[in-house]
């Protein structure tokens, strides 16, 4: 085995850096999307305001996707411009008027932040597609993140459509949007216009894995009938992946491997560090049951959704709730891999937790590690996730039954776990309710 672990043997370092390899076990970037169900209601045209960011445009393109297959709508990108130095800063002191909800201040806040070319391109958009403003059925403008949040509700205001957050945007929060679908480690507040998810929503669909991963695996061939995915986060201001962890930690996943005669399926994340990519290689080099390994650094694929298309077990590094979301998503029943957590940081937040718990601190006060504990949780009582540690007493046990949820209240979707997919319902459930009327009315 040698470092061709996750290329096909074709040569790929002969091709230029500035060319990006693709794969059709690679997710695609989809600019347009069409559904295939005709439109239900009228919606018509779903624009996504983005800031460059992966983990955002993934949200973003998972809530559109369903929204494009319930409805046959249209999916349309557009980026926001990138504001640096002063006029960053002039743009975030002039959101306070933005807020104050008319067509002459949305315009004003446009000009500073460099947003009339967004301006000009959605009315062209709207124009070719017959979409009148103030028709918020037929139009939905969807955002993540706080800054394309902005832009979003701007241009709500502009054109009356209706207006989607994932996530919590810093600085002006959900109230402006006509639905926010908001993430349970948030704590975001019981009201209409919020869904709380648990989890990330992202592009994972369950029953479209099978093509992909056929695909990995006829580049990448099983040695054995049973297979693992092992997919690794990286460092953060909370979280930290070593060396030594991963010989410790990966090792003892890797002797499993060995002793079950299971095959590995791995792939690292752009946070994970070269010193952990290197232990990783080390580990991998030396284990014949590694079938296949892709380091972001080197590699820009995307091999996940093919991974957990592929594999029996899916193991994820806790950095990372997007991954196990994901995981999660595909069906899995999380192997949770706790990376390190740093020093003093940790000891503040777990005082803080300690506050929570005993009711001297709202629960919206939690930071850090703590305040995604609770995700793990629910995820644990949906039979969603188990703890690695949890995971190795089954094992030695030999008990390799299904995990059954804990909680009556956290069953599972009957259609399988899919976080976009109810929010998409949930808005088109209640889009018909949202009226915008002119500044005039």
């Amino acid at each position: 085995m040698s470092e061709t672990l996750g290329r096909p043997e074709d040569k790929t370092d002969a091709i230029p850096k500035r060319r990006r390899r693709r794969s059709d076990w690679d997710d695609p970037i989809v600019r347009v999307s069409r559904g295939e169900r005709p439109p239900i209601p009228n919606l018509k045209l779903i624009v996504i305001l983005t800031d460059g960011v992966r983990e955002n445009i993934n949200q973003s393109r998972g809530l559109a996707s369903w929204l494009s297959r319930r409805t046959g709508a249209e999916i349309l990108e557009q980026e926001v411009p990138e504001l640096t130095g002063v006029r960053r800063r002039r743009a975030f002191t002039a959101v306070a008027k933005l807020l104050e909800g008319n067509r002459r201040k949305a315009r004003d806040w446009l000009a500073l932040a460099d947003g009339e070319g967004i301006i000009r391109t959605l009315g062209k958009w709207l124009l070719e597609r017959d979409i009148r403003e103030g028709d918020a059925s037929s139009l939905i403008i969807l955002s993540t993140g706080s800054m394309p949040s902005f832009y979003n509700v701007a241009l709500g205001y502009i054109w009356r459509c209706t207006c989607v957050t994932i996530t919590t945007p810093g600085v002006i929060g959900t109230e402006p949007f006509d639905f926010a679908v908001v993430p349970e480690h948030d704590y975001p507040l019981d009201l209409s216009n919020i869904l709380t998810t648990v989890g990330i929503p992202n592009l994972i669909v369950r029953e479209e894995l099978g093509p992909v991963a056929e695909s990995l695996m006829r580049q990448f061939p099983p040695q054995s009938d049973r297979r693992w995915g092992v997919l690794v986060g990286g460092d953060d201001k909370n979280y930290r992946i070593t060396y030594d962890w991963v010989q410790k930690r990966l090792g003892k996943v890797f002797h499993e491997a060995e002793r079950s005669d299971v095959d590995l399926y791995i792939a690292t994340t752009a946070k994970t560090s070269r010193e952990a990519e290197s232990a990783i290689r080390r580990l991998a080099a030396n284990s014949e049951r590694v079938r296949f390994l892709l380091i972001a650094s080197t590699d820009p694929l995307n091999p996940i959704p093919a991974i957990l298309g592929a594999c029996d077990e899916a193991f994820v590094t806790d950095d990372s709730l997007d991954l196990v979301s994901e995981a999660a998503t595909a069906g899995h029943r999380v192997v949770l891999l706790r990376a390190e957590h740093i020093g003093i940081k940790n000891k503040l937040q777990r005082v803080t937790s300690s506050m929570v718990v005993a009711g001297l601190l709202p629960r919206r006060m939690l930071w850090g590690i703590p305040r995604f504990e609770q995700t793990f949780h629910s995820f644990e009582k949906m039979g969603l996730l188990i703890e690695f540690k949890d995971w190795m007493k089954e094992r030695r046990r030999d008990d390799m039954s299904p995990f059954a949820p804990l909680d009556a209240d956290m069953e599972p979707d009957p259609d399988g776990f899919n976080e976009a997919r109810r929010a998409a319902d949930w808005i088109l459930e209640n889009l018909g309710d949202v009226v915008h009327p002119s500044e005039g009315d």
